[in-house]
């Protein structure tokens, strides 16, 4: 799904989650927050992942949809988690772990190692590092960038910006 437009993964993104237990809720932005998502459960086996498109880049829509994801497999249900600045730390720490868990789902630890050692840093080389592995080059970019291994404005023509129709 990663490498297809919101229009053509969106229903079976839902569809998937659902067959989960889990109610996809995708909207604008969280009003006066920089939050990119939130988790909930109704019940003891309904849970709702809000996410937000505030920002279009693809390569965010995916981390942040893992990462909440991360949250509903790893952390209390009685818990609503929304991402914001907050320096309680049990908090970073559940933070960390839905980070850790959204960095890996796409790439292993030890494929990014082997990757990022050769410093090879290339369109071609993300290219073909994100052919191998499946996925969107610009969950590459997205990831070195994030990690600082390269500038921000690197590669960015190797990112996707989402159109979404219904939001």
């Amino acid at each position: 799904m990663t490498n297809q437009s919101p229009d053509q993964f969106e229903n079976d993104l839902h569809n998937l989650l659902a067959a989960c237990g889990v109610a996809l809720v995708i909207f604008p932005h969280f009003p006066k927050t920089y939050a990119h998502g939130a988790t909930f459960w109704m019940g003891r086996d309904k849970a709702v992942m809000m996410m937000t498109i505030r920002y279009s880049w693809a390569d965010i829509f995916w981390f942040t949809l893992f990462h909440e994801i991360g949250h509903l497999l790893k952390h209390k249900r009685q818990l609503v988690i929304l991402e914001g600045d907050i320096d309680d730390p049990e908090y970073l720490k559940m933070e960390n772990e839905a980070n850790k868990y959204a960095a890996e789902i796409f790439i292993s630890p030890s494929e990014y190692t082997t990757f990022i050692k050769n410093n090879r840093f290339y369109k071609d080389d993300i290219n073909a590092f994100a052919t191998y592995l499946g996925i969107s080059p610009g969950i590459v970019v997205g990831r070195l960038q994030k990690d600082g291994l390269i500038d921000p404005s690197w590669h960015n023509g190797l990112r996707n910006r989402f159109k979404w129709k219904s939001h």
